[in-house]
């Protein structure tokens, strides 16, 4: 199935859930993510509970340090 990651067209298996996304983009253990889905922040207790669905909009956001 069809997801999009920052706007990116991704084919995934159906049935996955984000925590698996993440994994399998390195980005499970990084710290300094924040993640949505659809336009609704996902809290990393959550993320093995999200499942995702064709068409679903994912966002990853990385914190920055600056000033």
């Amino acid at each position: 199935m069809k997801i999009f990651v920052n706007d990116t067209p991704k084919e995934i298996s159906s049935g996955i859930d984000l925590a698996s996304l993440l994994t399998e983009l390195n980005l499970l253990e990084a710290k300094g993510w924040a993640f949505a889905v659809n336009g609704s922040i996902i809290k990393k207790n959550m993320l093995k509970e999200t499942i995702l669905n064709e068409g679903d909009q994912i966002l990853l956001i990385q914190a920055t340090q600056g000033g």
